[in-house]
């Protein structure tokens, strides 16, 4: 199988653009990038507090059959969504969008035996968190500083250390990079995934995406925009600063430094 039809696995931490990603896949003509679809969190109950969980499907089938097996079976079929879904859409190659990719990739590696590539998206902690804390997922996000540090610290490191594991499997697409300069990193994005940039491209609300599990704040956006960068110089207070910065600064700039992110503009 080609490499430039390999399918292409989308994570990273909540609110650091992973719909935007999304959509500007889903915009091409050849890659099909649906909403959301949970497959990994409901297959562990990956859920605080469930007062059903006993009574999941994925749980209850693991009394039939042993874990990995049922992960080939499952996740199989959910590949098998996937490249059904891409075809009725009238497309060659399917992509997953999920913030938590990054916490489940040792199993995208079982399911598609390394022929698979990861989209690592990261934006700067102060930004990211500050969002965190403003978001209303009580569900998804813990609801103090200290949680979303953790939170954080979590998923962009398990994306970096797989990242550096398979450098020619994986592509750090920085944010701030790409609101900042968009055609420059879309340019570079396509070509590392084998693609040409499309006109659609430009239009992220048109054609229609498939609704679904999003951040609805993706669908009143029309073009990529720098409008949400630096929005925690005036929300975090400066210990807040002092605090997220020591604590996920450097992780931040060796994750996206591959991308060529820069943080000269970051005044402490």
């Amino acid at each position: 199988m080609p490499r430039r039809t390999w399918p292409i696995i989308i994570g990273g931490c909540l609110r650091s653009g992973t719909s935007l990603a999304r959509r500007l896949l889903n915009a091409h003509p050849r890659i099909h990038c649906g909403p959301e679809v949970k497959f990994f969190r409901d297959f562990y109950n990956d859920y605080p507090e469930d007062p059903v969980r006993h009574l999941r499907f994925a749980t209850s089938a693991r009394r039939i059959l042993a874990e990995e097996e049922l992960l080939d079976i499952l996740g199989g079929a959910f590949v098998r969504v996937h490249r059904q879904a891409a075809k009725r859409a009238g497309k060659v190659r399917w992509a997953d969008k999920n913030p938590e990719n990054v916490l489940y990739l040792s199993q995208w590696e079982r399911l598609l035996g390394g022929k698979w590539l990861l989209v690592h998206v990261v934006r700067n902690p102060l930004d990211t968190l500050t969002s965190m804390l403003e978001a209303e997922f009580p569900k998804s996000l813990p609801p103090t500083l200290d949680g979303c540090v953790e939170f954080y610290e979590r998923y962009v490191r398990a994306g970096h250390e797989f990242s550096l594991r398979f450098p020619k499997r994986s592509y750090c697409l920085a944010y701030e990079k790409l609101v900042r300069e968009p055609e420059s990193v879309l340019q570079e994005w396509m070509h590392w995934l084998g693609e040409t940039i499309s006109p659609a491209q430009w239009q992220l609300d048109h054609p229609a995406h498939q609704k679904g599990l999003e951040d609805p704040k993706i669908s009143r956006t029309s073009r990529i925009h720098a409008d949400s960068v630096r929005r925690w110089s005036d929300r975090l207070t400066s210990a807040q600063v002092t605090v997220v910065w020591e604590r996920l600064g450097p992780l931040w700039l060796a994750a996206a430094e591959p991308a060529g992110a820069q943080a000269d503009w970051l005044d402490l």
